[in-house]
């Protein structure tokens, strides 16, 4: 696989999304993508631009020299955990933490190159979209669909319909709902997520990709394009990305541009945070 296009853009000060990939632009070993759980503590906590960015960074640190190795997903997973957990416990040891502090997480897709094909290993809501080889059309798709944030995007609606459009005070009100969701993490009656706990290692979704021709790894702020804007489905998703991943990104935020109340098309945040990287067969 090479790497035909990848970008990371913020929709704020910080940006908790990042991307990385092991080997050379032209022959991928594998590649990966992080969309970082905005945090719902009053304040900031660790090092870094946010406490879910130090997460992110770190994270990205510990897969560019694990995702070279010969192992296993599941090993690696369980690698990266470890690391994580030793990097949590050196930078809280001074820091008194609240009880109910919201501690860091982010989503994470990563595909590795295997002899037999190639892997992935899928924690929280971000997109893989895989085109199979031979010119098939098929796609597989693991897209986010999550009924918790289509709730909560009606109920922001509804307040937006209010007069209420601050996105803080929206977070403060619906702070509750946010915390007993969070509180799910990594159970069978809610969702995976990569955070700082063995708790990660629960519920991986691990996929046997063979040898794709083309591949999308996506956060749920570039696929808006498909599920929140309607602006293309899948496929033309894939044809657009491989054409230009920023061009993509750059028609997102023209379209969000155009409905900063979030009323044309509902959602929590009028932007969100968007990572793509694209790749494609070498031929």
């Amino acid at each position: 696989m090479k790497l035909l296009g990848a970008v990371s853009q913020g929709s704020g000060a910080v940006n908790e999304d990042g991307f990385g990939y092991a080997g050379d632009k032209d022959n991928l070993a594998a590649a990966w993508i992080f969309d970082g759980v905005t945090g719902i503590n009053p304040r900031q906590y660790l090092s870094g631009g946010s406490d879910a960015q130090w997460l992110v960074a770190r994270a990205h640190g510990h897969l560019a020299e694990l995702a070279s190795r010969d192992i296993a997903l599941e090993a690696l997973l369980h690698e990266l955990v470890a690391q994580l957990m030793a990097g949590w416990a050196a930078e809280t040891a001074s820091l008194d933490l609240p009880r109910d502090y919201d501690p860091p997480a982010a989503c994470l897709v990563l595909v590795k190159r295997y002899p037999d094909g190639w892997q992935s290993l899928r924690l929280g809501d971000s997109c893989l979209l895989a085109r199979e080889a031979g010119g098939g059309r098929r796609i597989l798709a693991a897209s986010p669909n999550n009924s918790f944030d289509h709730w909560l995007a009606r109920e922001a609606q509804k307040r937006r319909e209010q007069g209420v459009f601050d996105v803080k005070a929206l977070l403060a009100e619906f702070a509750p709902q946010l915390r007993d969701s969070r509180a799910r993490r990594n159970r069978p009656d809610g969702y995976s997520v990569l955070e700082c706990s063995r708790d990660a290692l629960a519920m991986p979704e691990i996929v046997s990709l063979g040898w794709p021709d083309q591949m999308l790894l996506c956060t749920d702020g570039y696929y808006r394009a498909v599920d929140t804007y309607g602006l293309m489905d899948d496929a033309q998703l894939m044809n657009a990305s491989a054409a230009g991943v920023a061009e993509v990104l750059d028609l997102i935020r023209a379209t969000e541009a155009t409905d900063p109340a979030c009323l044309r098309h509902p959602r929590f945040k009028p932007a969100d945070d968007a990572t793509a990287v694209m790749l494609a067969a070498s031929r």
